[in-house]
């Protein structure tokens, strides 16, 4: 998984640069009139916050590969999932290669070179068998009935047999999203969906005064 994650992080990397490479100062700056770009880059700004990034990445790097996301956060393998619990680790793969597919799809369909199409296609491609990999995985182990809840190590005698399978419904007037998760079988096949209407517990709590020292106002110190 690290390797394959530090493959793709390689390649996005050295795409960007090739781009940046040759690509005029005029076409960089035209992407900064996108209404998207614009409006994620702070709008009337986005000109110049892009050519902030343009600048930085030329101070920085040269313009070579930077393997860091578009917030300049480096790449450093904190969101490689690595529980102890192999379901838990699975689950957490199949959800951010899904998230990686989705963003590939986007840059697919927004480039517009033919060499950044044929990678994006080839990195899309790799990101369907993974998310086949890890479910697989999760079905070589018994699929979600034999697997959940996550850890089934756990004896569920010892859980709060009330409230395993209730939707909470926090409304004021009680209403709740009528769905899978709120009637009918759970997932695990071993209890029912049910919906609980939450009402608060207790009094209202009375908080002490507040420390002299503190620097409240004289109200809240009492």
């Amino acid at each position: 998984m690290a390797r394959c994650s530090i493959g793709h992080i390689e390649m996005l990397a050295t795409a960007v640069a090739l781009n940046l490479e040759k690509a005029p100062a005029s076409l960089q700056e035209a992407g900064a009139g996108d209404g998207v770009v614009a409006a994620v880059m702070g709008g009337g700004s986005a000109k110049a916050s892009i050519e902030g990034l343009i600048h930085k990445n030329l101070l920085s790097a040269g313009l070579a590969a930077m393997p860091m996301d578009s917030d300049g956060v480096p790449f450093n393998m904190s969101h490689i999932y690595a529980s102890g619990n192999v379901a838990a680790d699975m689950y957490c793969n199949v959800a951010a290669e899904s998230t990686g597919r989705v963003l590939a799809v986007r840059l697919f369909n927004a480039a517009e070179d033919d060499g950044m199409k044929k990678m994006l296609h080839y990195m899309i491609a790799r990101d369907t068998m993974h998310q086949q990999q890890w479910l697989a995985v999760i079905e070589e182990l018994g699929a979600e009935a034999a697997n959940l809840p996550i850890p089934n190590s756990f004896p569920q005698e010892k859980e709060d047999g009330e409230n395993i399978y209730n939707f909470y419904a926090t409304a004021v007037d009680g209403s709740y999203p009528e769905g899978r998760w709120t009637s009918g079988p759970s997932i695990d096949g071993k209890g029912t969906f049910t919906v609980f209407e939450n009402k608060p517990l207790g009094q209202e709590p009375v908080l002490g005064p507040a420390r002299p020292d503190s620097g409240a106002q004289n109200q809240q110190i009492g």
